[in-house]
């Protein structure tokens, strides 16, 4: 049981800038601010899992992701906390009100904590929000829950929902090891798991990826309900051989850094697509998503040192204060030129940071 874990998270404190009470996400203007809802449970063998859903090819951001449930916050008297609820009900159906599924479906939703801002690439910070699914009543069946929990998909933001164990994204355990060595826990679900290091305007990053079968008999089954009333995946492929999930991934992907030394110009292809081998439908967790995930599993897990910078509020707080970028709503000429820039040649962070403030930065996410 990883009952026993849910005591990591909530003796957790987040570090924001500069260890200030406040998050970076405050200050920025309204449009730079994400929040996504981590929604954890316990699966069937008493393991933590957490809801993620595939974003719709049609979206104009990162099309056919898989994500957590979230998006921008509509004003500045959000909270991230009523950003993450309300966008989670408008992906999937579970209610922004406790007292409505308490009523109704017997569980609350219980808001644990909170995690440091990431950098996502459209330059906009995201504020990951934790919440555990909390049944009142322990006597609840599933089968009453899967009789009562009517949830849906919006196929304008969403196209699928499912789950995986928390614990497959522990990996890798120790960030000085060489890529490919597992300093990790073995997997319960995850068929491939990979990491790589790379660098980001001459700041270091890490590309995770975790992939899971489609089709997952150990899914839980009010989620095994939802998916039949997802929208259908369309795997038409276009004249280059592309699905439609891998086409998208060219279209808003910037490509593997110059001189970079493994081959990652297919690394973290999307959502529905099939293993070459075996033909089996499998999900693709990457980027963004992936690291969050991988940062929560090592507090879940391992109880991390609280002085380990997690997430970008740092790099985010310089960026806004000593850069002077993400500050409107508009992306900016220099930040245009990160986005697409391939190496710290052509354009990094150093460019438009103070030389001792981005030595600062590097040596801060040094992996």
């Amino acid at each position: 049981m990883d009952s026993k874990y849910l005591d990591n998270i909530k003796q957790y404190k987040p570090v924001n800038y500069l260890n200030s009470s406040l998050s970076i996400w405050h200050k920025l203007p309204v449009a730079r601010r994400l929040s996504v809802f981590i929604l954890l449970f316990f699966g069937s063998l008493g393991e933590l899992r957490v809801v993620l859903t595939k974003r719709s090819t049609k979206l104009r951001n990162f099309p056919g992701h898989i994500s957590l449930p979230g998006g921008k916050a509509d004003n500045g008297l959000e909270s991230e906390w009523q950003v993450a609820r309300r966008e989670m009900f408008e992906e999937i159906g579970i209610s922004e009100s406790n007292q409505y599924l308490k009523e109704n479906y017997g569980f609350v939703i219980d808001h644990i904590t909170t995690l440091p801002c990431y950098l996502s690439r459209t330059f906009s910070a995201v504020k990951p929000c934790i919440g555990f699914m909390n049944f009142d009543n322990p006597e609840i069946s599933e089968v009453e829950l899967i009789h009562n929990l009517k949830l849906s998909v919006n196929p304008g933001e969403s196209s699928s929902v499912f789950s995986c164990p928390l614990k497959d994204f522990l990996y890798p355990l120790k960030e000085g090891l060489e890529d490919g060595v597992d300093a990790a826990p073995s997997a319960l679900e995850a068929l491939l798991r990979s990491s790589h290091r790379v660098k980001w305007g001459g700041i270091p990053w890490m590309l995770r990826s975790y992939v899971f079968l489609q089709h997952n008999e150990n899914e839980t089954g009010w989620l095994k309900e939802m998916a039949s009333l997802s929208t259908s995946e369309e795997e038409s492929v276009d004249e280059s051989g592309d699905t439609e999930d891998e086409a998208a991934k060219k279209r808003q992907s910037p490509p593997p850094p110059k001189r970079q030394k493994k081959d990652l110009s297919n690394w973290g292809r999307l959502g529905s697509r099939r293993l070459s081998d075996t033909n089996e439908k499998v999900y693709d967790v990457w980027g963004l998503t992936a690291n969050i995930l991988h940062d929560l599993a090592t507090i879940v897990y391992s109880n991390p040192d609280s002085n380990k910078a997690l997430g970008e509020e740092e790099l985010i707080h310089s960026i806004w204060d000593k850069g002077g970028q993400m500050k409107e709503k508009s992306r900016s000429d220099l930040e245009i030129a990160l986005i697409e820039s391939n190496s710290v040649k052509d354009f990094g962070f150093g460019d438009i940071l103070p030389r001792t403030e981005f030595n600062r930065l590097k040596n801060l996410y040094k992996i």
